[in-house]
């Protein structure tokens, strides 16, 4: 397979049977719904997410389980991979998702897996290690709470290492990040 060759694969979403394609050159996953043998063409149920919004790709647990939206569903077919992204809402907010794919076979899904985490691995704008500096007053005055129940678990899952600076005082962080810009 040539480096800017599509990967494309009849996968399982939602127990719907669905054509997968991987363009590396346009940086975009898409799956549509396809009925019949073999990858059609992607119509109005067509979905697609750019790499630059795919979290993580992990490997779904094998033994039939898979926890997802607050509840567990016994899976159809023992080789999965979970794709976690954001979804674009209304008000220029984000939302995580969750997409999981199922196969027949554990050598596509691996090679799927591979095959993103090497796209994910191509992005220069990610960040690996970040400082990041928690306002106590902000969130009216949950500041660290927020960060430790919503957005520590998003840099957890996309392996971004941080360094956490909190002050108990409201000029404290101000003061502790012009320190570290010179």
């Amino acid at each position: 397979m040539g480096a800017a060759e599509p990967l494309r694969s009849v996968l399982w979403v939602k127990r719907q049977r669905c054509a997968v394609s991987l363009d590396p050159a346009r940086a975009l996953l898409r799956w549509w719904p396809s009925p019949g043998p073999g990858a059609s063409v992607p119509g109005a149920g067509a979905c697609s997410v750019p790499v630059s919004e795919i979290i993580t790709v992990e490997e779904t647990d094998s033994r039939g389980k898979h926890y997802s939206g607050g509840k567990w569903q016994k899976m159809e077919t023992p080789f999965a991979f979970t794709v976690h992204c954001v979804k674009r809402a209304r008000r220029h907010r984000w939302k995580c998702a969750q997409v999981t794919f199922c196969g027949a076979d554990e050598q596509l899904c691996h090679l799927w897996m591979q095959t993103l985490r090497e796209q994910l691995d191509k992005l220069t704008c990610r960040p690996k290690h970040l400082l990041v500096f928690i306002n106590p007053f902000g969130g009216k005055g949950r500041g660290q709470r927020i960060y430790e129940r919503k957005v520590a678990p998003l840099f957890a899952l996309a392996a971004i290492s941080t360094e956490v600076i909190g002050s108990s005082v409201s000029a404290g962080t101000a003061c502790s990040a012009r320190s570290c810009t010179g």
